[in-house]
């Protein structure tokens, strides 16, 4: 397989493919249409200037996107571009050209994950799109979030502690052996020798609490060791050594004594979704059954690390139409053009940690569809991307009309009585009419939390004499306005 890209077909590998294939196939067809899609030059800062020239990287990707349009294995990718004639065609080969090994392809997606590649690839992708007029840069496109699973096990805390200092200990051990044998002791290596697993760690409350605590102090004793003036400065800088300095940090603290504690997790209506995992942990408050202080407790889900091997990760969850789903990863944000008349093509996907919310990445997807290009007539969004404020900004500052439910207020049931729905606004006259019929003055612009609000305000004798007055403003007390 030759090393260069969008070369002519060779004339007899269009006279087989033709005749084979009168009406063409898609992969003819993205050669036809698009010119093969991509070309070496915009691969040039992935591969070292010098050395043996190698696959084309063009080749490659092609390969990769028509693998992924046939969910073809590697190995049958491989053997579709050896054998198949529309791949030959769309890749511009010789009909004996042998193509390449398999392994080929995974080495190469191990290059596309690497930092934005893959980003800029899709960009790449709806650049070509656009100019072959099959995707408009202008019309109607939605977005909406999936959420995307770490390819982690769940762990509980005890056996993340563990499994984190298991990890640093064999990046410690290849980087700096004679280093790390000078403080491991022989019972090292029954505790974090092998992977951590629930059904490996102690039972009962007081001796998982001893456990944990041990390790605990293990890991502390990693930590002052490779901070010490005389450590070699490199391995404190081990990624996994980092984790472990955050991990411990999350999940232990010193009390006033300078005991060390284990710290622990939210309140229960706070972290409902993961009470039988906290439960199967430690199944006490603290090392000596009092509760721990609130600044003792694990943070948040949009901090804590919930495994050290993907240390980005983190917990969500997320009620659904279906119910409530919980997941340890990401949340994905897919946006794609959605004309009528046309393709239905993903233009753009924004990964987020799994518990940001869908509508603190709308004004990042609204900055990089500008960046891209794209001036959509509407952008149609679910009720999770929509406020006021939302839609406003989405106007004013990318001049993009956002369309979406404005969502329900949650709250609604416990405050019985008149609602925002009940109001009639009149935007000419600048006035609100109450569901009894009181219009308001104009109202005024004001600001609040340094955002622009409009203030109304009723007439007070008007609300005083109002029977509904209580289920319009909600005051007991009835001195409110």
């Amino acid at each position: 397989m030759g090393s260069g890209s969008g070369r002519v077909i060779p004339p007899l590998t269009v006279r087989m493919a033709r005749a084979s294939n009168p009406r063409g196939t898609a992969a003819m067809w993205v050669r036809d249409r698009l010119d093969g899609l991509f070309t070496d030059t915009d691969f040039a800062d992935w591969y070292p200037s010098d050395g043996r020239r190698g696959l084309s990287p063009a080749q490659l990707a092609l390969v990769s996107v028509l693998q992924y349009a046939e969910n073809l294995t590697d190995r049958q990718a491989a053997d579709a571009v050896r054998c198949r004639l529309d791949w030959k065609y769309c890749l511009g080969l010789e009909l004996h050209d042998p193509g390449f090994d398999f392994t080929v392809l995974s080495e190469f997606r191990d290059r596309v994950a690497e930092g934005d590649r893959a980003d800029g690839l899709l960009a790449l992708v709806v650049n070509r799109l656009a100019e072959a007029g099959l995707v408009r840069r202008r019309g109607r496109i939605r977005t909406d979030s999936t959420h995307v699973l770490a390819a982690v096990r769940r762990l509980n805390r005890g056996e993340l502690v563990a499994e984190t200092l298991r990890c640093a200990l064999e990046e410690l051990a290849l980087q700096g052996e004679r280093w790390l044998a000078a403080l491991v002791t022989s019972d090292w290596a029954d505790r974090y020798g092998r992977p951590i697993r629930y059904d490996r760690l102690p039972r009962g409350g007081d001796a998982l609490i001893a456990w944990v605590l041990q390790v605990g102090a293990d890991g502390i004793q990693i930590l002052q060791a490779v901070y010490r003036d005389d450590a070699p400065p490199d391995l404190r800088e081990l990624r996994s050594v980092q984790v472990l300095r955050q991990v411990w940090v999350q999940q232990y603290w010193h009390d006033a004594s300078g005991q060390l504690r284990w710290r622990q997790a939210k309140t229960t209506r706070d972290r409902a979704s993961r009470r039988k995992t906290e439960q199967r942990n430690t199944g006490k408050s603290s090392a000596d059954g009092r509760p721990d202080p609130e600044s003792a407790r694990v943070p948040w889900s949009t901090m804590e690390i919930v495994t050290p091997h993907d240390p980005e990760a983190r917990y969500s969850q997320k009620v659904t139409a279906a119910g409530q789903r919980d997941w340890i990863g990401y949340r994905d944000h897919q946006t794609e053009t959605s004309d009528e008349a046309g393709l239905n093509v993903i233009i753009q996907v924004v990964t987020r940690p799994a518990p940001q919310q869908d509508i603190d990445a709308l004004d990042d997807i609204h900055k990089q569809l500008a960046h891209q290009g794209f001036q959509p007539l509407e952008h149609v969004v679910d009720g999770g991307y929509v406020t006021m404020d939302s839609i406003h900004q989405a106007s004013v500052k990318w001049d993009i009309p956002l369309l979406g439910p404005v969502r329900d207020d949650s709250q609604a049931a416990q405050r019985p009585g008149f609602t925002k729905e009940d109001f009639d606004l009149d935007w000419n006259t600048r006035t609100v009419t109450c569901p009894n019929g009181i219009t308001s003055p104009p109202w005024k612009a004001t600001l609040r939390d340094g955002h622009p609000r409009l203030s109304v305000l009723f007439p007070r004798k008007a609300c005083r004499e109002c029977d509904d007055r209580l289920k319009c403003t909600g005051n007991a007390d009835g001195k409110g306005r």
